[in-house]
């Protein structure tokens, strides 16, 4: 039997982790004795290739059983569970909480997503983030922009609560 630990430390070393999508920025501490690598909010790869992903997906059914669950749409097409963020990324949604009641989803196939991984950053792009960096802009880090329509109605919403 295997415990979540084991299964999490197996799955984050995969080729095929998502993680290993994102872009890296490093920090060291006042003193140098630490330096600490840590994954960006966007996820650079997936972002440049989002229309090849889309225009190489399958348009499915929704079927209820997937109800916030996008990694059993992962296991039934890919037989692993490690794509569910992929799931909600090819149909831009923003949580597990979204993925409910839709009437199609987009499913990539499985040697778009092999070749994607080719693609991946290289720890040489690592931002070491102590660097002076020229025209920065701190909002980068935060939000990708032009901002969707879901993004600009939650800023409305918020701005109408204050």
């Amino acid at each position: 039997m295997q415990s979540i630990r084991h299964e999490a430390k197996r799955n984050s070393e995969l080729a095929t982790n998502i993680d290993n999508f994102r872009s890296r920025y490093k920090e060291t501490s006042y003193d140098g004795s630490i330096e600490v690598t840590f994954p960006a909010g966007n996820i650079k790869t997936l972002d440049k290739n989002f229309f090849k992903l889309l225009a190489g997906s399958r348009l499915v059914t929704f079927e209820p059983k997937w109800y916030q669950r996008p990694d059993y749409v992962s296991i039934e097409y890919y037989n692993t569970p490690i794509f569910w963020q992929l799931i909600l990324y090819i149909n831009r949604i923003q949580s597990i909480e979204d993925f409910v009641d839709l009437e199609e989803i987009y499913v990539p196939p499985f040697n778009l997503i092999i070749d994607i991984m080719r693609d991946r950053v290289s720890s040489a792009e690592v931002v070491d983030l102590d660097e002076e960096v020229e025209n920065y802009s701190e909002a980068r880090y935060f939000k990708i922009y032009p901002l969707d329509e879901r993004e600009k109605n939650i800023i409305k919403a918020m701005e109408r609560l204050t």
